[in-house]
């Protein structure tokens, strides 16, 4: 089954996070583990950060997205492809390059016309029409705090070999 196959199927973070992984090794050749994954309130320009061990989604924006967007797949595509924008900057590549190995990954693993790959490329609006504009709510100022993370549980948990 190809990832793409395999992105329609996925139910929740982590099963879209291990796609991301398998499509990022099987390009570089790389990997990391050991990564948290949580949810936060931020403002509609940031879609997620990742500070050391841990990717932060923008909530807001993915609920949203879950409103506007009539096809679950796109948002599958835009978890994956922020997921993998994140991961990379995790593995340490920076802004630029980052964007360049997002939309190349996307690209041979997805496919050119895959809603993921055009993310990569032009943005979500591109994809979603429907997104032109921000919601106020979405752009009032958020504190972006680690008390303010709602973490994900399970999530980049296929190598974890202790009893917890």
């Amino acid at each position: 089954m190809s990832i793409a196959e395999e992105l329609v199927k996925s139910r929740e973070f982590n099963d879209i996070f291990l796609l991301v992984k398998k499509a990022v090794y099987r390009t570089l050749g790389r990997r990391r583990v050991g990564l948290m994954l949580g949810l936060s309130d931020m403002p509609s320009t940031v879609a997620a950060y990742y500070s050391p061990n841990i990717i932060v989604l923008n909530r807001k924006l993915i609920e949203k997205l879950k409103r506007e967007a009539d096809d679950e797949n796109i948002i599958k595509s835009y978890i994956f492809e922020v997921l993998l924008h994140e991961y990379l900057h995790s593995l340490g590549y920076d802004e630029a390059y980052t964007s360049e190995l997002a939309y190349i990954i996307c690209k041979n693993n997805l496919g050119e016309d895959h809603p993921a790959t055009k993310i990569s490329k032009y943005g979500i609006r591109s994809i979603l029409q429907s997104v032109k504009e921000i919601d106020e709510d979405l752009n009032r100022p958020v504190r972006m705090k680690p008390k303010n993370i709602e973490f994900i549980k399970g999530f980049d948990s296929e190598n974890v070999t202790y009893l917890a």
